[in-house]
């Protein structure tokens, strides 16, 4: 994962220019997904470009627009004619190195949030910027590559479960940051799993790599609360943020969302205070070690070391 990218390309340029900010090797196919439901019924469907959409009849039904691969600076473009999107909006979701945060604009929300995993293979942190434009009865969600946390919400909404198909678009967004947050736990725990593992080995038997692999976790526990701070700071701003696109049923949930990642900073500081622990604890062993190795070798030198020139001539001259 990069942890600067580059904004070479941007500088000079007017506030709103559609100039992508992110890795340039990606090339990935536009993908187009739709959910439209209420609690009787639900449409779920994949478009094959941003013309195919049409628009509903919202009084009634909530809709849910996810769009995979915002390489382009032309689609994006498109993208924000089709839904009369804000030229700062539209220039904020193509750079895709932004803090998370909430803005509010003449007709919409606008969210900026990060989608994180542990990669299986290298246990590394793996990180997608991840955007939401809430309005009256419809959430558009623009990722920049396929795959992501959210198939817990379409699985509401296919098998009706929980509330989502009952509540309206803001309880819509509520969900999807509340299953991102939830990744935010799982990675969190298995951390935790990892430090306290080392903090057994490193008592009973550690070893050189023991060090580099404390750095790795206290970066790794950086990596993550690098994004859950300005997470609390999101929840807390569409807790209490003067727009009639958040109902006062919803804002209960979002404070049990701001609840959460400020449970989340909490062990985040208490697991790099026990990873500081283990760190003193290896230092304090390699200590006694080396104490050790040091008593040993000045016995084996008091017994092996030969008589000096004096002591010789002492021991003649006694004879």
């Amino acid at each position: 994962m990069k942890k600067v990218k580059s904004r070479a390309g941007k500088a000079g340029l007017p506030p709103g220019s559609l100039i992508h900010v992110g890795d340039d090797d990606l090339s990935q196919p536009l993908t187009i997904d739709l959910f439209v439901y209420n609690a009787e019924e639900l449409s779920e469907q994949s478009l094959s470009s941003i013309a195919d959409y049409v628009d509903h009849d919202l009084t009634k039904r909530t809709a849910w627009l996810n769009i995979d691969g915002l390489n382009s600076e032309q689609l994006l473009s498109t993208i924000g004619e089709r839904f009369n999107l804000h030229p700062l909006l539209l220039e904020d979701i193509l750079n895709t190195d932004h803090r998370p945060k909430v803005e509010e604009y003449q007709d919409c929300l606008f969210v900026v949030t990060k989608m994180l995993g542990l990669d299986e293979e290298t246990g590394g942190i793996q990180l997608e910027q991840i955007c939401f434009v809430l309005r009256k009865g419809i959430v558009v969600s623009f990722q920049e590559t396929p795959g992501d946390v959210l198939d817990p919400i379409r699985e509401r909404l296919r098998k009706d479960l929980g509330r989502v198909r009952r509540c309206g678009s803001d309880y819509l967004l509520y969900a999807l940051l509340d299953v991102i947050v939830d990744e935010y736990f799982v990675i969190v725990e298995q951390l935790g799993k990892r430090i306290e593992e080392l903090e057994r080995k490193v008592v009973v038997r550690p070893s050189n790599e023991d060090l580099l692999t404390i750095q790795e976790l206290r970066g790794l526990l950086i990596t993550v609360n690098r994004y859950v701070t300005p997470m609390r700071e999101l929840a807390g701003r569409l807790n209490t943020i003067q727009s009639e696109l958040i109902e006062k049923s919803t804002r209960r949930y979002i404070n049990d969302l701001q609840d959460h990642t400020v449970y989340i900073a909490e062990t985040i500081g208490t697991f790099r205070e026990m990873l500081l622990s283990v760190e003193n604890t290896y230092h304090a062993g390699q200590n006694m070690r080396m104490t050790q190795v040091m008593k040993l070798l000045t016995i084996i030198s008091t017994i092996f070391i030969p008589l000096t020139p004096s002591c010789a001539g002492a021991t003649a001259t006694s004879r």
